[in-house]
């Protein structure tokens, strides 16, 4: 039932379809809750439970939802964590899900992550059939990049992205940025200088409350609209929306080019959840390394796709995706002064 009005929710069979009559096509997966970074404004600063081994889904599991999905529509899947590459036998799930065919084609599987273990991983995956890749930096100074994700080497990470891009991707390589005032406001456009000169897409993403206010954030929400003024000073263009409001991705980023000058033409993305809401045209599920598949990554409820895989097979797993579909609500609950989100961490859903 869908609880918001009464009415039954979404049939179990046919398109991804929400009450809202939003169309799923887009699928997250974190496939591990662990990571080798311990970035501020994506894990407490405290020892987490994980819990059991034999709670995550395995590898096979994942590769089976996976396939559920796309046989109802879904074309892109973003692996994510935690962080992905911790996860053993990656490569080869990435050959599988490469393998899965929509009607229009193979479908999409891309991969964010930290970047940390890209170099050696690059190669391997992009012959797996990794479409494409996203790579976290939210720094080009060594000691502030330590200092976000409190423990990370920059090196590593620059490493990383250069065997990235060395390999050919069939998607240019994104980095993200965490834009936060008073911290790294001051390298925007350094950074987006950075991947444009490097034939790479920057995007940047306003500050979200996660975690139930746990989190420590080294300064402010810079908001979307700031971003890419304080961009367009630096650089001397104007980032020009090519339909009037910036081109909407597959995904949640808005896109927008530069009009002039030594970079014109190149393309910068902004994820302003908190002050442009993209809620309206969100075509998103995510699944969590543990099976829980949220409709929303500002809410806590969910549905337990792994005890329904585990106990009934892939119809209890249908039953499962009607539900969440059913009760997928209109907006987040994120508020500007920083409250309203939920008590998972980012690192436990994937962004």
């Amino acid at each position: 039932m869908d609880a918001a009005n009464g009415h039954c929710g979404p049939s179990a069979e046919g398109p991804l379809v929400d009450r809202l009559a939003r169309q799923v096509r887009y699928l997250r997966v974190s496939l591990t809750d662990r990571c080798n970074y311990r970035c501020t404004y994506c894990m407490p600063d405290r020892e987490l439970d994980y819990g059991p081994r034999d709670e995550l889904l395995s590898l096979e599991e994942v590769e089976q939802v996976c396939a559920a999905f796309v046989r109802r529509g879904v074309r892109r899947i973003r692996l994510t964590g935690g962080e992905p590459t911790l996860r053993r036998g990656l490569v080869e799930l990435v050959g599988r899900l490469a393998a899965l065919r929509t009607d229009d084609g193979p479908v999409e599987v891309v991969l964010t992550t930290n970047g940390d273990r890209l170099a050696g991983l690059a190669a391997p995956l992009r012959e797996a059939g990794l479409h494409g890749v996203t790579v976290s930096l939210d720094s080009l100074q060594a000691d502030r990049f330590t200092a976000i994700t409190r423990r990370g080497d920059l090196g590593r990470v620059l490493a990383g992205i250069a065997a990235a891009r060395a390999v050919g991707f069939a998607a240019p390589v994104k980095i993200n940025t965490v834009a936060v005032r008073g911290f790294n406001d001051d390298e925007l456009a350094d950074l987006a200088r950075f991947a444009w000169s490097r034939g790479m897409v920057p995007r940047f993403i306003e500050v979200m409350p996660m975690a139930g206010g746990e989190l420590f954030v080294p300064g402010t929400l810079m908001p979307a609209a700031e971003i890419r003024a304080r961009i367009e000073a630096a650089i001397g263009s104007a980032l020009v929306p090519d339909d009037g409001v910036g081109v909407r991705g597959s995904g949640p980023a808005s896109y927008v080019r530069v009009a002039e000058g030594e970079h014109a033409g190149a393309r910068l993305g902004t994820i302003g959840a908190m002050t442009e809401n993209f809620c309206a045209s969100c075509n998103r599920l995510r699944l969590s390394a543990t099976g829980q598949l949220h409709g929303c990554l500002a809410r806590d409820d969910a549905g337990d796709v792994r005890r329904a895989l585990r106990e009934g097979g892939p119809a209890a797993v249908d039953a499962v995706v009607a539900t969440v579909l059913g009760t997928k609500l209109d907006g987040h609950g994120f508020h500007l002064d920083g409250t309203g989100g939920p008590r998972k961490t980012m690192l436990s859903i994937g962004g």
